[in-house]
C-alpha cells in the first residue's frame, strides 16, 4: 500500500467553502479515477508553538492510497488529473508538498473484517436537458423547491445561506421511513456547481457527498450532472442503524443512490424544461 500525502497552505484570501469546493473535486477526481482506493482530508490543528515556527505551517492536508508506486504514478499522469491542478492553480492561492511514502503505521494495511474496510463508492450520473443553463441552475439553488419535485422528500427546512452556502434540513422517505438529516451545499454561481455534503447523516449513512453539475451544451441545451461519493456508517455489535450487517447496509445505499439519481435528475430535467417553454412551475 502506497500513500500519497499532501500538505496545503492556502491563502488567507481562499475561503473555507472555497477549500472544501477544491477537495470535493480532487475527491471525485481520486475516486472517480478507479486507481485510488481511498481518499481523505482534513485542516491541520495548530499548536502554539506553530505561531513561531520557522518553516511553512499547513492549513489543510489530503491523503490518497492506492496499491502501489506504479498505480500512482499512472493515477499522476492523466490528462484530467493535471487539468484539475492546473484550473484551480489558476483560481486560488495555494501552496503544496507531497510525499509519496508505505502506510508506515499500518493503518490502510489492517486486515479488514468481512464488514469493515470498504473504500468509499462513487457514483456519477448524467442526462440531457433542452433548457439553457441558467434554466436548470435556477431550479438546482432552490433547494426549499425540492420538497416540490422531488416526490420522496416531505420538507426542506433552510437553517442558514448565503450567496456561496446554503444548509438546510431535509426530511425524506427513504424506502418507507421517514428520516431527515442535515445538508451543506456550497454554491459556485459562475461554474455552475453546487457541491453538498450531509453535516448529520441519515441513519445508515457513514458519509454522504458530490455535486451537482449545470454544464452548458449550447444556448438551450444543458447537461447535467449528479455525482455522489457514500460510504455506510460503521457498525455497532455487527449491525448498521441496529438493523443490517455492513454488506447489506452498502448495497442498500448503492440500490437507492441508483434509483434516486435518475428519478432527481428526471425531476430536474422536467421542471427545467418546463421553465423554459414557458410552463408553470407548479
Amino acid at each position: 500500500m502506497i500513500i500519497h500525502t499532501l500538505i496545503y497552505r492556502f491563502a488567507d484570501s481562499v475561503t473555507e467553502a472555497r477549500r472544501e469546493e477544491f477537495f470535493a473535486g480532487l475527491r471525485d477526481v481520486a475516486l472517480g479515477s478507479g486507481l485510488i482506493t481511498r481518499f481523505g482530508h482534513g485542516p491541520h490543528h495548530r499548536l502554539p508553538v506553530d505561531d513561531h515556527a520557522k518553516g511553512t505551517t499547513a492549513n489543510a492536508i489530503a491523503q490518497f492510497a492506492c496499491p502501489d508506486l506504479a498505480t500512482l504514478r499512472a493515477f499522476s499522469e492523466l490528462p484530467h488529473v493535471h487539468a484539475f491542478i492546473s484550473r484551480w492553480r489558476a483560481e486560488i492561492e495555494y501552496e503544496a508538498a507531497y510525499a509519496n511514502h508505505e502506510d508506515v503505521l499500518g493503518l490502510s494495511t489492517t486486515p479488514a473484517t468481512p464488514e469493515e474496510g470498504h473504500r468509499m463508492h462513487h457514483t456519477e450520473h448524467t442526462v440531457t436537458v433542452d433548457a439553457p443553463a441558467d434554466v436548470v441552475w435556477a431550479v438546482l439553488v432552490d433547494v426549499e423547491g425540492y420538497a416540490r419535485i422531488f416526490p420522496p422528500t416531505q420538507e426542506v427546512v433552510m437553517l442558514e445561506e448565503s450567496p456561496e452556502h446554503q444548509i438546510a434540513r431535509l426530511t425524506v422517505d427513504v424506502n418507507g421511513e421517514i428520516q431527515s438529516w442535515v445538508s451543506r451545499r456550497d454554491i459556485d454561481a459562475v461554474r455552475k456547481v453546487i457541491a453538498y455534503r450531509q453535516l448529520e447523516n441519515a441513519p445508515m449513512m457513514g458519509y454522504m457527498g458530490g455535486e451537482w453539475r449545470a454544464l452548458a451544451i449550447d444556448d438551450a441545451t444543458t447537461q447535467l450532472v449528479l455525482t455522489h461519493d457514500f460510504k455506510p456508517r460503521d457498525p455497532v455489535d455487527g449491525k448498521v442503524a441496529g438493523k443490517f450487517t455492513y454488506a447489506e447496509a452498502d448495497e442498500m445505499i448503492k440500490a437507492a443512490v441508483e434509483r434516486n439519481s435518475v428519478a432527481d435528475l428526471g425531476a430536474v430535467k422536467e421542471q427545467a424544461e418546463k421553465h423554459a417553454a414557458g410552463g408553470s412551475a407548479a
